[in-house]
């Protein structure tokens, strides 16, 4: 011990410690060490149950209606001192010219690219000016200008949109800037299996109905010119086909005189509806390869027709699905991934639609195992129609729809999103009021049914992407399989017995660039499907 502290101090010494340390010796008595304190453990207890899911009540809407026809709802929510609006024009992508499909989306896309007064620079230098978000977009059923700012904003940042809304410059250079734009998205979307897997569904699923398309194409893009724009927005902005709604803080005695300052000349006029076939009942399956050679994954989907957002079924519906694949704590997920390891995520939904919208399904899987997991899909889809869901199950659904519904309508902006929804698809005043109720009453019986009405196994589309070598022979004993390129281009079609393009193999991509694009497409599972139809 004393060698020891010797050489410590000569240590210290060295390195220019001038002062030895204290350390204690032989002779000084350690200090009492403390004597360790026992405790009982406190025995845990239960959280106290939940109490039963309350309805949530809407905030009171006023209606304001203008000599014009534009109906304003406006909700006054004080919680924040911002304030979102929501102009929606009631068409879309259905009501595009026949071979040109996207005019709607290229409509709003413009909107905000200029108007009769400011350049698209100005314009968007006015919108960062009030530190206000602006935002355009079409669907299949509206075209849709949205602007949220704070409350002491309001007024101009309405204004910014009533003036995008009704005096575009739909200027020739910008069209040019987004035709070329929307171009290299087209050649980029080609290489996104989901995309590829949407349009091919749709097709499958609605043919010559206007939902069959999911996007424009080239030689649409190539042919839109500024009198194509200017002749929808006449045809189709109109006050008698819009309405606004404004949540916030704000008052409807605030809110009046600026909508009809804003508003009031806008000129109402006839609205042509859209005419089209309804799509075609389907009686047997179909089965889809988009091939996509030396793809190391395949993105499956299924699809059948289904029913309108307004249909008395959509909430039993809602329920059934939500069991089979409506989260990660449902049938889908529950089995394919957590106890056969064979996606990363498995999913089931409804579409929110004006006219009939799909059932569907989907997952991303290892090129390998595509059988299996198309055999896993169809075992779920089979049980769903085939038995009531048990009792746990049924309260679990029922539990995760009621109580993440006011997660939906935290936000002002959300809030304006569910009231747009109730005039878009015609749905009673009070639906979100008893939204909940809805949900929880849904009985095994009634879900069962809806499950039988809409979910057809033995007639759905079935749509594959990846390498129709590997996947084709693995998916003929679920029926015929059609082979397409990713332009859609029929490579084998069981009709006409070509078999010659699936026998053919696929170009393969060499190891290591297999073994890196494995692991980048298994980094996060695919999320489920949200709908953008509006």
């Amino acid at each position: 011990m004393n060698r020891r502290l010797s050489l410590l101090s000569l240590v210290l010494v060295a390195c220019g410690s001038t002062q030895q340390p204290a350390v204690a010796t032989p002779s000084t008595p350690l200090a009492s060490q403390p004597t360790p304190v026992t405790s009982t453990p406190v025995p845990k207890e239960n959280p106290p149950p939940s109490a039963p899911a309350r309805d949530i009540a809407f905030p009171p809407v006023t209606h304001i209606t203008l000599d014009n026809g534009l109906a304003v709802d406006v909700v006054t929510q004080k919680q924040l001192p911002i304030v979102s609006m929501e102009l929606v024009i009631q068409s879309g992508g259905t009501s595009d010219p026949k071979g040109l499909p996207g005019v709607a989306s290229f409509v709003a896309d413009m909107l905000k690219e200029g108007t009769k007064k400011k350049t698209s620079a100005q314009f968007a230098e006015a919108v960062e000016y009030l530190g206000a978000h602006l935002n355009t977009g079409a669907g299949q059923e509206t075209t849709r200008i949205s602007v949220s700012a704070l409350a002491e904003h309001f007024e101009p940042a309405l204004s910014l949109a009533a003036e995008a809304t009704l005096e575009p410059r739909f200027d020739v250079k910008e069209l040019e800037k987004l035709k070329k734009r929307t171009l290299d998205e087209l050649k980029l979307k080609l290489d996104k299996p989901t995309w590829l897997a949407r349009r091919e569904l749709a097709k499958a699923l609605y043919g010559e109905h206007p939902y069959g398309i999911i996007d424009t194409n080239e030689v649409a893009v190539k042919k839109m010119q500024q009198g194509q724009l200017t002749a929808f927005h006449a045809a189709h902005f109109a006050p008698n086909n819009a309405f606004l709604v404004i949540v916030g803080d704000i008052t409807p005695e605030q809110v009046k005189p600026v909508v009809e300052k804003l508003f009031g000349k806008w000129k109402k006029h006839d609205i042509k509806e859209p005419s089209y076939a309804a799509p075609v009942a389907r009686t047997t399956r179909e089965i889809i390869v988009v091939d996509r050679p030396a793809s190391v994954q395949s993105q499956i989907a299924f699809g059948n027709l289904a029913i309108k957002r307004n249909d008395p079924s959509y909430v039993p519906l809602l329920v059934a699905n939500q069991v089979l694949g409506g989260s990660a704590a449902s049938r889908l997920f529950m089995d394919l991934r957590e106890k056969r390891s064979l996606t990363y995520g498995a999913y089931s939904r409804v579409d929110e639609t004006v006219d009939v919208g799909a059932f569907r399904a989907s997952a991303a899987v290892r090129t390998q195992v595509t059988g299996d997991a198309v055999a896993g899909f169809f075992e779920h889809f089979d049980r769903i129609i085939k038995d009531a869901p048990p009792a746990a199950e049924l309260d679990a659904a029922h539990r995760y729809l009621a109580d993440s519904f006011p997660l939906q309508i935290e936000t002002a902006d959300r809030v304006a999103d569910l009231l747009a929804d109730l005039r878009v698809y015609n749905l009673p005043a009070d639906y979100w009021d008893k939204f909940r109720t809805a949900i929880k009453k849904v009985t095994p019986e009634q879900a069962l049914t809806a499950a039988r009405a809409h979910i057809h196994p033995e007639s759905l589309v079935l749509v594959v992407v990846g390498t129709a070598a590997d996947v084709v022979p693995m998916l003929e004993k679920f029926g015929p399989v059609r082979v397409v390129d990713v332009n859609g281009k029929v490579l084998r079609d069981p009709k006409a017995g070509d078999k010659a393009a699936a026998e053919k193999p696929a170009a393969q991509a060499p190891a290591a660039e297999k073994k890196d694009a494995t692991k980048a497409a298994e980094k996060a599972p695919e999320a489920p499907m949200r709908n953008t139809t509006r």
